[in-house]
């Protein structure tokens, strides 16, 4: 029995669940396909995920093959290469931190710190104290209505309804909370 015969039966094995023919598959084809995977991505891990997911294709879409009236590895390794590129796209460039000019001077690039300066970092938590320290001293009501207006985003209307307090009442609560707020924190109304 040639090679392409037995993957096809191997196919149609696997196509009724048989996994003990995906193993035999596996055993027999893997090799290849790892080399070309690991060839595209030169990352033998990626390469290694690239081959597991085609076996999980190849398990859910065994009972395509039949259809397709190609080879049985020329199929196998279209799904590998395709994972393949569909992994490279993924990847993003990246920039090493460390490089060479033209003369061979080695230069390094700076990289910004996301979050601040330790002085940046003391000031945004003081001013979340802050901003408590003031929510707190509102009434309870009217707290209910700032932090459900600006944490989840509800407009007055919505408010009402949540709250169940008439529609002036909870404009009012937002617009002398706001004032308050700002008074606390210190900022021109």
């Amino acid at each position: 029995m040639d090679a392409d015969a037995h993957l096809e039966k191997l196919l149609s094995r696997i196509a009724l669940q048989d996994r003990a023919a995906l193993r035999e598959l596996y055993d027999a084809t893997a090799g290849r396909l790892l080399a070309i995977a690991a060839r595209m991505l030169d990352d033998r891990a990626a390469a290694e995920d690239v081959v597991q997911d085609t076996f999980v294709t190849v398990w859910t879409r065994a009972t395509n093959f039949p259809a397709l009236r190609t080879s049985p590895l020329a199929w196998l390794t279209t799904i590998a290469r395709h994972r393949a590129i569909d992994v490279m796209r993924k990847r993003r460039p990246e920039t090493p931190l460390q490089w060479q000019d033209a003369e061979g001077q080695e230069h390094q690039h700076d990289v910004a710190d996301a979050s601040g300066t330790p002085l940046d970092q003391l000031l945004a938590v003081q001013a979340d104290a802050r901003l408590g320290d003031c929510l707190g001293r509102l009434e309870p009501e009217p707290r209910a209505a700032i932090a459900l207006a600006y944490q989840e985003g509800l407009t007055h209307d919505e408010l009402a309804v949540r709250l169940q307090r008439p529609l002036g009442t909870v404009k009012a609560w937002i617009r002398r909370s706001l004032l308050r707020l700002k008074d606390c924190l210190g900022e021109p109304a």
